[in-house]
């Protein structure tokens, strides 16, 4: 049995696959979450379907029931301590890797890849913000999201991922609330998607979209913190934001029915290495050093491994996150 491949009434042989003809489980039968977690339909996101049937009995309202998800054998499995996946796609190479840190007990953080349908290639990183079972969900409706695009429209790249933002931000706050008990759980996202030569991106919060060129490592997206608001307003001068306190503050999340994307777009090189991360990396991790990993000849597997490696050596105080995606050949 792959446990990294089938869905959750495979796992749990309840017998109410989508193969019935009645008493269908709604994760088997829930489009909203299809190839999310590589499942089908909900069946490796089962947690977000208020419901769904476990050992042949439903599990009631969604807070209810994901409370119990948590001590589940499955998730567990799904959301593992260290997660990694590898993939190639024509002329990109990606690679990626979650771990929970050395001090927290759980993953916050959720990434996703997809080649989309109209072979655009995908990546999203995003960070449940709260420390509790409220952030697991944000970053998990924030994923489900994501793998409901299916294709990048031309011409008007940035209005369509700015919408696609906010509309995920409505969400998670229309989920919170239904259910009070997931009251103010928000997430970061960072997005990018490679559509031919372009880069299109939208980042909400702190997570981190970069490119290694040539090098040299160019963080593109700006950390939407107070600190970033308050330089903006002249109430605080560039110098002085690094240590100020405000930086440690967001200034924009989803979940709370408010927020503003940033977005933007460059064209890739051959050669480029296209870099998602979360805090609990670049926060562990000095900008040098980040520098000095990327740039030793070895394959994104080491790369990766070494990049997490030094979050961890350095105390693993946060949830680490890491795409990397090395563009071979530009097309």
């Amino acid at each position: 049995m792959n446990i990294n491949k089938i869905n959750c009434w495979e796992y749990m042989k309840c017998g109410r696959g989508p193969e019935q003809e009645n008493d269908v489980c709604p994760a088997a039968s829930d489009p909203s979450f299809n190839a999310m977690n590589d499942g089908i339909n909900a069946g490796r996101s089962c947690w977000l379907v208020a419901g769904s049937a476990c050992k042949g009995s439903a599990s009631g309202t969604f807070a209810k029931e994901f409370q119990n998800c948590r001590k589940c054998e499955f998730y567990k499995q799904v959301h593992a301590k260290n997660d990694q996946i590898t993939l190639g796609i024509k002329n990109i190479d990606v690679v990626a890797c979650t771990h929970t840190g050395l001090v927290l007990k759980t993953n916050e953080d959720r990434y996703f890849v997809r080649n989309m349908n109209d072979n655009a290639l995908l990546l999203g990183v995003a960070d449940g913000l709260g420390g509790d079972v409220s952030s697991d969900v944000a970053a998990e409706l924030a994923k489900g999201r994501l793998a409901t695009l299916d294709n990048l429209p031309e011409g008007n790249e940035a209005e369509f991922l700015d919408k696609f933002a906010r509309d995920v931000d409505l969400v998670i706050n229309k989920k919170a609330e239904d259910h009070p008990s997931l009251t103010y759980m928000a997430t970061t996202l960072v997005c990018s998607i490679l559509k031919n030569d372009m880069i299109h991106w939208v980042n909400i919060g702190d997570s981190r979209l970069y490119v290694l060129r040539n090098g040299k490592l160019i963080q593109i997206t700006k950390d939407q913190t107070l600190a970033k608001a308050l330089v903006e307003k002249g109430e605080l001068k560039p110098e002085d934001a690094k240590g100020h306190y405000s930086q440690k503050i967001l200034d924009q999340c989803l979940g709370y029915g408010m927020c503003e994307p940033d977005t933007g777009k460059f064209k890739v090189k051959k050669n480029d290495v296209i870099i998602l991360v979360t805090d609990g990396l670049y926060k562990m991790v000095a900008h040098d050093l980040m520098i000095k990993i990327l740039n030793v000849d070895n394959n994104l597997k080491q790369k990766i491994t070494a990049l997490m490696d030094a979050a961890l050596s350095f105390g693993g105080e946060d949830n680490i996150t890491i795409i990397l995606a090395h563009i071979k050949q530009t097309l």
